[in-house]
Protein backbone atom coordinates (compact mmCIF):
# COMPACT_ATOMS: atom_id res chain seq x y z
CA UNK A 1 0.00 0.00 0.00
CA UNK A 2 1.24 3.48 -0.43
CA UNK A 3 1.41 5.97 2.32
CA UNK A 4 -1.47 7.66 1.71
CA UNK A 5 -3.34 4.24 1.87
CA UNK A 6 -4.00 3.60 -1.76
CA UNK A 7 -2.94 0.71 -3.79
CA UNK A 8 0.37 1.11 -5.71
CA UNK A 9 -0.71 -0.12 -9.00
CA UNK A 10 0.38 -3.32 -9.33
CA UNK A 11 3.53 -3.11 -7.55
CA UNK A 12 4.87 -0.73 -10.06
CA UNK A 13 6.06 1.74 -7.82
CA UNK A 14 8.30 -1.21 -6.58
CA UNK A 15 11.45 -0.49 -8.23
CA UNK A 16 12.94 -4.67 -7.63
CA UNK A 17 9.56 -5.84 -9.01
CA UNK A 18 10.05 -3.39 -12.34
CA UNK A 19 14.11 -4.75 -12.18
CA UNK A 20 12.87 -8.15 -12.62
CA UNK A 21 10.11 -6.98 -14.85
CA UNK A 22 12.59 -5.62 -17.29
CA UNK A 23 15.22 -8.98 -17.36
CA UNK A 24 12.14 -10.90 -18.82
CA UNK A 25 11.06 -8.27 -20.93
CA UNK A 26 13.04 -9.15 -23.86
CA UNK A 27 12.35 -12.88 -23.80
CA UNK A 28 8.75 -11.95 -23.58
CA UNK A 29 8.79 -9.49 -27.03
CA UNK A 30 8.85 -12.94 -28.97
CA UNK A 31 5.59 -13.66 -26.88
CA UNK A 32 4.05 -10.45 -27.83
CA UNK A 33 4.60 -10.15 -31.62
CA UNK A 34 0.99 -11.23 -32.19
CA UNK A 35 -0.37 -9.02 -29.90
CA UNK A 36 1.75 -6.02 -31.65
CA UNK A 37 0.77 -7.07 -34.71
CA UNK A 38 -2.96 -7.20 -33.79
CA UNK A 39 -2.57 -3.81 -32.07
CA UNK A 40 -0.89 -1.39 -34.81
CA UNK A 41 -3.44 -2.79 -37.38
CA UNK A 42 -6.17 -1.76 -35.47
CA UNK A 43 -4.42 1.28 -34.69
CA UNK A 44 -3.40 2.47 -38.55
CA UNK A 45 -1.10 4.87 -37.31
CA UNK A 46 -0.31 7.74 -40.31
CA UNK A 47 2.54 9.51 -41.06
CA UNK A 48 2.49 12.95 -39.10
CA UNK A 49 0.33 11.71 -36.72
CA UNK A 50 0.71 12.42 -32.74
CA UNK A 51 0.38 9.32 -30.57
CA UNK A 52 0.99 9.03 -27.01
CA UNK A 53 1.62 5.22 -25.94
CA UNK A 54 0.25 4.83 -22.37
CA UNK A 55 2.11 2.25 -20.03
CA UNK A 56 4.88 2.00 -22.30
CA UNK A 57 7.27 -0.28 -20.50
CA UNK A 58 10.57 -0.68 -22.06
CA UNK A 59 9.09 1.26 -25.12
CA UNK A 60 9.29 -1.74 -27.93
CA UNK A 61 5.83 -0.58 -28.90
CA UNK A 62 6.71 3.06 -29.00
CA UNK A 63 9.94 2.78 -31.01
CA UNK A 64 7.51 0.50 -33.26
CA UNK A 65 4.67 3.96 -33.24
CA UNK A 66 7.79 6.35 -34.37
CA UNK A 67 8.14 3.99 -37.37
CA UNK A 68 4.67 4.49 -38.11
CA UNK A 69 4.34 8.06 -37.85
CA UNK A 70 7.79 8.78 -39.51
CA UNK A 71 9.57 12.37 -39.10
CA UNK A 72 6.63 13.90 -39.93
CA UNK A 73 4.76 12.32 -36.58
CA UNK A 74 5.39 12.86 -33.17
CA UNK A 75 5.44 9.69 -30.39
CA UNK A 76 5.00 10.39 -26.60
CA UNK A 77 6.14 7.58 -24.44
CA UNK A 78 4.45 7.24 -20.61
CA UNK A 79 4.52 5.30 -17.68
CA UNK A 80 4.42 5.62 -14.14
CA UNK A 81 7.89 3.72 -13.27
CA UNK A 82 11.07 6.10 -13.85
CA UNK A 83 12.75 2.87 -13.89
CA UNK A 84 11.00 1.48 -17.10
CA UNK A 85 11.14 4.94 -18.45
CA UNK A 86 14.93 5.42 -17.96
CA UNK A 87 15.37 1.89 -19.46
CA UNK A 88 13.44 2.67 -22.74
CA UNK A 89 14.73 6.12 -23.32
CA UNK A 90 18.05 3.46 -23.82
CA UNK A 91 16.81 1.18 -26.38
CA UNK A 92 15.64 3.50 -28.46
CA UNK A 93 18.69 5.70 -28.15
CA UNK A 94 20.22 2.93 -30.08
CA UNK A 95 17.50 2.24 -32.30
CA UNK A 96 17.84 5.78 -33.26
CA UNK A 97 21.47 6.04 -33.47
CA UNK A 98 20.70 2.69 -35.49
CA UNK A 99 18.16 5.61 -37.94
CA UNK A 100 15.36 3.57 -37.25
CA UNK A 101 13.22 6.44 -35.34
CA UNK A 102 13.71 9.83 -34.34
CA UNK A 103 13.60 11.41 -30.82
CA UNK A 104 10.81 10.58 -29.01
CA UNK A 105 9.33 12.43 -25.96
CA UNK A 106 9.54 9.96 -22.38
CA UNK A 107 7.38 11.41 -19.84
CA UNK A 108 7.21 9.91 -16.04
CA UNK A 109 3.27 9.83 -16.04
CA UNK A 110 0.35 8.52 -14.26
CA UNK A 111 -1.95 8.51 -17.14
CA UNK A 112 -4.93 9.09 -14.38
CA UNK A 113 -3.83 12.45 -13.16
CA UNK A 114 -1.04 14.01 -15.50
CA UNK A 115 -2.03 16.59 -17.54
CA UNK A 116 -1.06 15.61 -21.22
CA UNK A 117 -2.66 19.25 -22.61
CA UNK A 118 -6.46 18.78 -24.05
CA UNK A 119 -6.37 17.78 -27.78
CA UNK A 120 -2.92 16.79 -27.61
CA UNK A 121 -3.09 13.57 -29.78
CA UNK A 122 -4.66 11.39 -32.92
CA UNK A 123 -4.14 8.16 -30.90
CA UNK A 124 -3.26 6.89 -27.52
CA UNK A 125 -2.27 3.49 -27.61
CA UNK A 126 -1.37 0.93 -24.86
CA UNK A 127 -0.08 -2.81 -24.69
CA UNK A 128 -1.16 -3.94 -21.17
CA UNK A 129 -0.65 -0.12 -19.29
CA UNK A 130 -4.19 0.68 -18.94
CA UNK A 131 -5.53 -2.25 -16.74
CA UNK A 132 -4.05 -0.97 -12.97
CA UNK A 133 -5.60 2.19 -12.73
CA UNK A 134 -7.02 3.02 -9.16
CA UNK A 135 -9.87 5.20 -10.82
CA UNK A 136 -10.37 3.76 -14.34
CA UNK A 137 -13.59 6.57 -15.05
CA UNK A 138 -10.69 9.44 -14.66
CA UNK A 139 -8.03 7.95 -16.34
CA UNK A 140 -9.62 7.28 -19.20
CA UNK A 141 -11.33 10.50 -18.99
CA UNK A 142 -7.91 12.17 -18.90
CA UNK A 143 -6.62 10.29 -21.66
CA UNK A 144 -9.90 11.16 -23.93
CA UNK A 145 -9.54 14.80 -22.93
CA UNK A 146 -5.67 14.83 -24.46
CA UNK A 147 -7.13 13.59 -27.42
CA UNK A 148 -8.11 15.66 -30.49
CA UNK A 149 -11.78 15.44 -31.34
CA UNK A 150 -12.56 12.40 -33.58
CA UNK A 151 -8.79 10.67 -32.47
CA UNK A 152 -8.95 7.04 -31.30
CA UNK A 153 -7.81 5.01 -28.52
CA UNK A 154 -6.71 1.51 -29.04
CA UNK A 155 -5.55 -0.90 -26.42
CA UNK A 156 -4.77 -4.66 -25.65
CA UNK A 157 -6.01 -5.90 -22.61
CA UNK A 158 -5.96 -9.15 -21.14
CA UNK A 159 -9.67 -11.15 -20.71
CA UNK A 160 -10.83 -12.11 -17.54
CA UNK A 161 -9.27 -15.44 -16.35
CA UNK A 162 -10.79 -18.40 -14.32
CA UNK A 163 -9.39 -17.92 -10.42
CA UNK A 164 -5.78 -19.40 -9.72
CA UNK A 165 -6.45 -23.47 -9.49
CA UNK A 166 -5.42 -23.53 -5.60
CA UNK A 167 -3.55 -27.15 -5.06
CA UNK A 168 -1.67 -26.48 -2.18
CA UNK A 169 -5.12 -25.52 0.05
CA UNK A 170 -4.06 -21.89 0.64
CA UNK A 171 -6.81 -19.31 0.96
CA UNK A 172 -6.78 -17.43 -2.46
CA UNK A 173 -7.02 -13.27 -2.07
CA UNK A 174 -7.39 -12.20 -5.13
CA UNK A 175 -5.52 -8.97 -6.25
CA UNK A 176 -7.46 -5.90 -5.93
CA UNK A 177 -9.43 -4.59 -9.50
CA UNK A 178 -7.10 -1.88 -10.03
CA UNK A 179 -3.88 -4.18 -9.00
CA UNK A 180 -4.82 -7.17 -11.63
CA UNK A 181 -3.82 -7.33 -15.60
CA UNK A 182 -7.59 -8.93 -16.05
CA UNK A 183 -9.19 -5.33 -14.72
CA UNK A 184 -10.83 -4.86 -17.97
CA UNK A 185 -11.46 -8.59 -19.24
CA UNK A 186 -14.65 -8.53 -20.45
CA UNK A 187 -17.18 -6.21 -23.16
CA UNK A 188 -19.31 -5.03 -20.85
CA UNK A 189 -16.63 -4.10 -17.98
CA UNK A 190 -14.87 -2.04 -20.48
CA UNK A 191 -18.05 -0.36 -21.83
CA UNK A 192 -18.94 0.75 -18.12
CA UNK A 193 -15.55 2.09 -17.63
CA UNK A 194 -15.09 4.10 -21.37
CA UNK A 195 -18.71 5.31 -21.96
CA UNK A 196 -18.81 7.83 -18.77
CA UNK A 197 -15.04 8.72 -19.31
CA UNK A 198 -16.13 10.22 -22.30
CA UNK A 199 -15.23 7.68 -25.80
CA UNK A 200 -17.49 6.45 -27.70
CA UNK A 201 -17.49 3.79 -30.95
CA UNK A 202 -16.57 1.39 -28.09
CA UNK A 203 -15.54 -1.90 -29.36
CA UNK A 204 -13.75 -4.78 -28.27
CA UNK A 205 -12.75 -8.12 -30.15
CA UNK A 206 -11.58 -10.87 -28.36
CA UNK A 207 -8.44 -13.47 -29.13
CA UNK A 208 -7.79 -16.96 -28.37
CA UNK A 209 -4.36 -16.78 -29.78
CA UNK A 210 -1.82 -19.13 -28.02
CA UNK A 211 0.89 -17.90 -26.86
CA UNK A 212 4.46 -18.66 -25.04
CA UNK A 213 4.10 -17.84 -21.20
CA UNK A 214 6.70 -15.37 -20.79
CA UNK A 215 8.49 -15.91 -24.39
CA UNK A 216 10.77 -18.67 -24.85
CA UNK A 217 10.74 -20.21 -21.49
CA UNK A 218 11.48 -23.71 -19.98
CA UNK A 219 8.53 -24.78 -17.63
CA UNK A 220 10.26 -23.61 -14.54
CA UNK A 221 11.08 -20.18 -16.03
CA UNK A 222 7.90 -19.62 -17.21
CA UNK A 223 6.50 -20.46 -13.58
CA UNK A 224 9.29 -18.36 -12.26
CA UNK A 225 8.37 -15.60 -14.08
CA UNK A 226 4.45 -15.78 -13.29
CA UNK A 227 4.65 -15.48 -9.46
CA UNK A 228 4.97 -11.81 -10.22
CA UNK A 229 1.71 -11.59 -13.00
CA UNK A 230 -1.53 -11.00 -12.63
CA UNK A 231 -3.87 -13.80 -10.28
CA UNK A 232 -0.74 -15.58 -9.26
CA UNK A 233 1.03 -12.90 -7.37
CA UNK A 234 -2.60 -12.93 -5.59
CA UNK A 235 -1.80 -16.43 -4.41
CA UNK A 236 1.71 -16.46 -3.19
CA UNK A 237 2.24 -12.32 -2.12
CA UNK A 238 3.52 -11.83 1.46
CA UNK A 239 3.50 -15.89 1.50
CA UNK A 240 7.08 -17.03 3.12
CA UNK A 241 9.27 -18.77 0.69
CA UNK A 242 8.96 -21.98 1.14
CA UNK A 243 4.68 -21.71 -0.23
CA UNK A 244 6.11 -19.60 -2.96
CA UNK A 245 8.43 -22.48 -4.17
CA UNK A 246 5.74 -24.60 -3.45
CA UNK A 247 3.35 -22.82 -6.14
CA UNK A 248 6.44 -22.46 -8.49
CA UNK A 249 7.10 -26.21 -8.37
CA UNK A 250 3.48 -26.83 -8.78
CA UNK A 251 2.98 -24.24 -11.64
CA UNK A 252 6.27 -25.82 -13.93
CA UNK A 253 5.03 -29.20 -13.63
CA UNK A 254 1.09 -27.96 -14.46
CA UNK A 255 3.11 -25.98 -17.43
CA UNK A 256 5.29 -29.04 -18.71
CA UNK A 257 2.68 -31.07 -20.98
CA UNK A 258 2.53 -27.30 -22.68
CA UNK A 259 5.85 -26.73 -22.99
CA UNK A 260 6.33 -27.11 -27.10
CA UNK A 261 10.32 -26.99 -27.45
CA UNK A 262 10.43 -23.02 -27.62
CA UNK A 263 8.12 -22.24 -24.36
CA UNK A 264 4.86 -23.07 -22.35
CA UNK A 265 1.94 -22.34 -25.22
CA UNK A 266 -1.45 -21.42 -23.68
CA UNK A 267 -4.43 -19.59 -25.21
CA UNK A 268 -3.56 -16.30 -24.76
CA UNK A 269 -7.22 -14.87 -24.21
CA UNK A 270 -6.74 -11.05 -25.07
CA UNK A 271 -8.81 -8.32 -26.36
CA UNK A 272 -8.25 -5.51 -28.71
CA UNK A 273 -9.91 -2.50 -27.72
CA UNK A 274 -11.02 0.28 -29.91
CA UNK A 275 -12.80 3.78 -29.25
CA UNK A 276 -13.12 7.32 -30.87
CA UNK A 277 -13.21 11.04 -28.68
Amino acid sequence: MAQDGTQASAGWHDDERVRRWIIGARQREGQMVPISAELFAAANLQPGEAVLDVGCGTGSTTVQAARAVATSGRVTGSDISPVMIDTARESADVSREASEVRDIDWLVADAETHDFGADTFDAVISRFGVMFFRDPVAAFANLARATRPGGRMVAAVWQTRDKVPDRLGLAYEPVAIDDSQCSLGSHDRVVSVLEPAGWREIETRPTEQALHVGGSLSPADAAAGALDLGPIRGLVEGRPDDVRDQVRVALAEAFRPYFDGTGVVLPGGFMIVTARR
